[in-house]
């Protein structure tokens, strides 16, 4: 297996995984229900954005680009969508500015691996247009968090 492929394993699934501890202990339910909608939410985009050559992402691996950013799917961003959802719970008033902050958050973890050389973009991306996915995907977690309050799910 590729060293690249390694870090993507320990930093974008393991890691995250250890973080989310607390949050498996004291709110199994928010995990439960989060966690596999901002999975999907970063698997399509970032299948759509490797499809339409606007990032890659290290190892470059042809023809089926997605899989290196696969762990970060299926770790880190459902992870951040999770602890995003809880601290809305617990400062329900600043919910614009929780919003705001995972967004900024994350868009910085990119910038940071892409002076790194671990993203590279194309297709005229750039890291503003990362913030508005960004928004994108947190935004589809949040609708997704108020229609389970709405159905009191959670």
């Amino acid at each position: 297996m590729h060293i690249d492929m390694v870090l993507n394993i320990i930093c974008g699934l393991v890691i995250p995984w250890l973080a989310a501890i607390p949050l498996i202990r004291k709110k199994p339910r928010v995990l439960a229900l989060i966690c596999p909608i901002g999975a999907v939410a970063s698997l399509v985009i970032n299948s759509l954005g490797f499809q339409m050559g606007f990032w890659d992402f290290t190892p470059f691996i042809p023809n089926d680009e997605s899989v290196s950013a696969m762990p970060l799917g299926l770790g880190i961003y459902p992870i951040l969508g999770s602890y995003m959802i809880r601290t809305i719970q617990h400062h329900k008033s600043k919910t614009a500015l929780v919003l705001f902050l995972f967004i900024f958050f994350t868009t910085l973890l990119e910038f940071i691996a892409l002076l790194f050389g671990k993203v590279s973009y194309g297709n005229g991306w750039n890291i503003g247009y990362t913030f508005l996915s960004y928004v994108l995907a947190f935004g589809i977690v949040y609708l997704y968090y108020k229609l389970l309050n709405r159905f009191r799910m959670l």
